[in-house]
């Protein structure tokens, strides 16, 4: 299959509908096909057993696609088309069914409707529902969710932000049956396998991300990487060299009056390799703050937590589209990864791990300035804690919001209570959410705990490693107008594969940072790359930008979508943020959030009603 050239269309993004049973008289199963898809990020082979599609980034070669496809065709062996190089959603097409796989990451997710006689699909929730009839609104509960409970499992995983809507997600499969009916399951679940050593396991990641930067490397006209100076983009821009000859434009962002060190340490490991070219994209404080040009933030169809950063990330375009890239590489992923969270030491609280306990607890607790015994004493009380547990904890914290910000000890859960921002919430969501929470706890309490529950940590790997699925598609969708695809290989299904083969205590070892990389890529990257420890922080900005901003902050919250759906109160969003413009301890990422979902229901159009968006 060749995706026609839609360079003139409105949306240059690539979209696509379909729908299974075929309809009448069709032979294909995308029935419409939108945008500039780039090159092979539509791919296909047919046979007399059926079709596979990819969308996404399939880095087979043809004869391998085309050899695996008929071999899993003819075999029913359909989860092998998940073995290949990349990231990528998988689609099967049969005489008497579909079958649809996720990548692990979730960067390309595939939403669907049913519908009498048959299931509808496609990249665009908003695009299903019109397709699939039934009206198209959004999803009052999920929006709530994912501002103030995000990583709580109150809404099933396959819920989308558009009502009647599903969405298939990271790791997980559909399949459609000749009668239209549909069913969801978790086809791969990530779990560590205990007997994996650390040399296996870092062996496998060495030879993964190397072998999703060679594939890139090779397939593009111009290469440029991300090269902030951090361990990550750095390290993908040093592996990207062992597969290209000349040299390899590289970009980090710095604002003069930033007291961000990555510029420091950007320059000094250019300086490692003499290919590299380092250029550095200089914001200013009236056009690259958060929160500066909101209105111009665009989103791939679903909220865009990253809106706040909506301009820096168009400067940083603009000068990658001048060097003439069409591939750009970034290290989106791996603090996912490769950074397990503080809650893997509630896995230490048991006979024969109190040693490593005690030992990573002080570590981290130097770290942090914190008491060694809190962190110990909060790991084994975590480590008491079901999940039911948890869920009526989230339940009354939103019934009874508190003012208290988080501190880095609440990290050891199995996830951040809401914060002051559940104050936002009017009292009937707020009652809503609660009865989810309690809903759910009172199931996990009837089903008792099942042996495939992920732990803690591996929950909270998981979401963040589904945020940045979600971030790097988000970037996808604004790079698209410059002529740029941006890939981050640490998304790829083979490299979360190995990224996750140990279990988090065996990927963690502090005060080291990110070890399992560093054992990973030794000899490959440059030693001083692997041993930064630091991380650049640029919270500051936040407070500088929202002060440069706050006229516009204050329109988008006094004309708030999510109010007119009975979600928040604009009053104590209002507040919060003029204790922010005061320099006073805020919620940004809740903030952050809460804009990234008000644009999305702007910039969609909704028919027949108004009052979700900007456009009818």
């Amino acid at each position: 299959m060749t995706a026609p050239d839609h360079s003139t269309d409105g949306r240059l993004h690539p979209d696509f509908t379909g729908c299974f049973p075929l309809l009448t008289g069709s032979t294909a199963l995308l029935t419409d096909v939108t945008g500039h898809w780039r090159e092979g990020e539509l791919r296909s082979f047919r046979c007399a057993a059926g079709t596979v599609i990819t969308i996404g980034q399939c880095l087979a070669g043809e004869r391998q696609f085309a050899a695996d496809a008929e071999r899993a065709l003819a075999t029913d062996r359909l989860t092998l088309l998940t073995r290949w190089a990349g990231s990528y959603l998988c689609i099967v097409v049969r005489p008497g069914d579909l079958t649809a796989f996720a990548d692990l990451a979730g960067q390309y997710p595939l939403y669907y409707r049913r519908s009498p006689g048959r299931t509808w699909i496609g990249s665009r929730a908003t695009d299903v529902a019109a397709a699939a009839g039934g009206g198209c609104r959004p999803d009052p509960q999920v929006l709530a969710a994912r501002i103030f409970c995000p990583g709580v499992p109150l809404l099933p995983e396959s819920r989308s932000v558009v009502a009647g809507v599903e969405r298939l997600g990271g790791g997980h499969a559909l399949r459609i049956t000749a009668d239209g009916a549909a069913v969801q399951w978790e086809y791969e679940t990530l779990q560590p396998q205990n007997e994996a050593s650390a040399a296996t396991a870092a062996e496998a990641l060495g030879a993964a991300l190397d072998e999703s930067v060679g594939l890139r490397a090779a397939r593009a006209r111009t290469l440029t990487a991300d090269f902030s100076g951090g361990l990550d983009s750095t390290s993908v821009a040093f592996l990207s060299l062992r597969h290209r000859t000349g040299p390899l434009p590289v970009f980090t962002y710095h604002r003069a009056d930033t007291a961000c060190d990555d510029l420091e340490y950007a320059r000094g490991y250019s300086r490692l390799d003499e290919r590299l070219r380092l250029e550095v994209v200089t914001g200013t404080t009236a056009d690259t703050l958060p929160y500066q040009g909101l209105y111009d933030a665009e989103c791939d169809g679903e909220p865009n937590p990253a809106a706040a950063g909506a301009a820096r990330t168009r400067l940083r375009l603009e000068r990658i589209a001048q060097h003439g890239s069409d591939l750009h590489l970034g290290g989106e992923g791996g603090d996912a990864l490769l950074s397990p969270p503080p809650s893997y030491l509630a896995g230490l609280a048991r006979p024969g791990g109190l040693r490593r306990l005690l030992r990573d607890g002080h570590a981290l607790a130097r770290a942090r300035h914190t008491a060694p015994l809190r962190v110990a004493g909060r790991a084994a009380q975590l480590a008491r804690t079901p999940l039911a547990t948890a869920l009526r904890r989230t339940a009354e914290r939103l019934e009874s919001p508190g003012e208290r910000d988080p501190h880095w000890l609440d990290t050891m859960s199995w996830w951040i209570l809401p914060g002051p921002e559940a104050a936002w919430l009017t009292a009937s969501a707020r009652r809503e959410l609660a009865e989810l929470a309690r809903t759910g706890a009172s199931a996990r309490r009837t089903r008792g705990r099942r042996t495939d529950d992920a732990p803690p940590d591996l929950r909270t790997t998981l979401h963040e490693l589904r945020t940045s699925a979600s971030a790097q598609r988000q970037l996808a969708c604004a790079a698209a107008p410059f002529g740029i695809w941006p890939q981050a290989p640490f998304l790829d299904n083979d490299v979360v594969r190995a990224c996750l083969l140990l279990p988090a205590h065996h990927r963690s070892d502090p005060p080291a940072f990110k070890p399992l990389l560093g054992s990973a890529l030794a000899g490959a990257v440059p030693a001083p790359v692997l041993a930064r420890r630091t991380k650049g922080d640029y919270s500051d900005e936040d407070y500088q930008g929202a002060r440069l901003a706050a006229g516009t902050l204050r329109d988008i919250i006094g004309t708030s979508r999510l109010a007119a759906l009975g979600v928040i109160d604009p009053r104590a969003v209002a507040a919060s943020l003029d204790r922010a413009l005061m320099g006073l301890r805020a919620p940004f990422p809740a903030l952050n959030r809460f804009l990234g979902v008000e644009l999305w229901l702007r910039n969609t159009s909704w028919p027949g009603d108004s009052q979700y968006g900007g456009s009818s």
